[in-house]
């Protein structure tokens, strides 16, 4: 409850150290992070997102020892396991243990590639260096945006195991719906993110071959059996990138008519 929120949150504030700090409106993922940093003191940023909790209680000790490493240290993720048992949120457990779960050996094959910013810690340099990009106000791919940033600003990047989990993860209709909204936001900021995002370069090579409407007609046929599959006990990851492709594909055209 509302109440309940403020009372968590007056009790975060009482908690020597800590500071609780509350915008009037939401203003966007990418703005928030950056007042955020403004706001801090010292010389190193670690930024969670709300519903993760670190998996060991080394986590802070683990940070501090790797942030010589590099500017920037992530964690990376885990999802806990009772989660696979509700059949609701099936697919976005299988996507996340499948695709975002990945060892720190796996992410340092496209460090820049890998960052997420539900775990990283950042040196106070390299972050105001970079910054999140504020034109990126709704949700997806304001991490990847950052992490080609990076990449550009010659910032060093470097991924450890040290995890946390994300304790509560969608339903199957929710991650769809932020699927779709992510999809929307690559859209939007196509020309940013070229050659940066899998699912772009896949629709620019289907819009050279003159395949994109074909694709996105195909979509629009079978998009019930593939909500089917995506919300079931066993949801198919192939069949989720095929919905991704086939959404672009019928609202990239869209898109691009209402920014001209």
């Amino acid at each position: 409850t509302d109440a309940a929120a403020r009372e968590a949150n007056a009790a975060i504030a009482s908690i020597e150290g800590c500071r609780y700090i509350e915008l009037p409106q939401n203003t966007g993922i990418a703005r928030i992070r950056n007042r955020l940093a403004e706001a801090a003191r010292y010389d190193f940023f670690l930024f969670l997102d709300a519903d993760v909790f670190p998996v060991t209680e080394y986590f802070l000790q683990n940070y501090i020892e790797a942030s010589y490493m590099a500017d920037v240290v992530c964690g990376g993720l885990l999802f806990r396991t009772p989660v696979a048992t509700d059949t609701n949120r099936t697919l976005r457990y299988k996507y996340g243990t499948r695709v975002e779960a990945q060892t720190s050996r796996q992410r340092m094959q496209n460090p820049y590639g890998e960052f997420r910013t539900l775990n990283f810690l950042i040196s106070r340099e390299a972050f105001f260096k970079t910054r999140f990009d504020e034109s990126f106000s709704r949700y997806g791919h304001e991490d990847t945006l950052f992490g080609k940033q990076l990449q550009l600003n010659g910032c060093t990047i470097a991924h450890i195991d040290n995890p946390i989990y994300h304790d509560v993860p969608d339903t199957n209709d929710e991650f769809l719906e932020k699927t779709r909204k992510s999809i929307d936001n690559l859209c939007e900021h196509r020309n940013t993110l070229q050659s940066h995002v899998r699912l772009l370069s896949l629709y620019e090579r289907l819009h050279r071959l003159h395949l994109a409407g074909a694709v996105a007609g195909i979509y629009t046929v079978i998009c019930p059996l593939l909500l089917a599959n995506l919300r079931s006990k066993h949801p198919s990851l192939f069949l989720l990138n095929l919905y991704k492709a086939g959404y672009l594909c019928r609202v990239m055209p869209r898109n691009a008519q209402a920014h001209l």
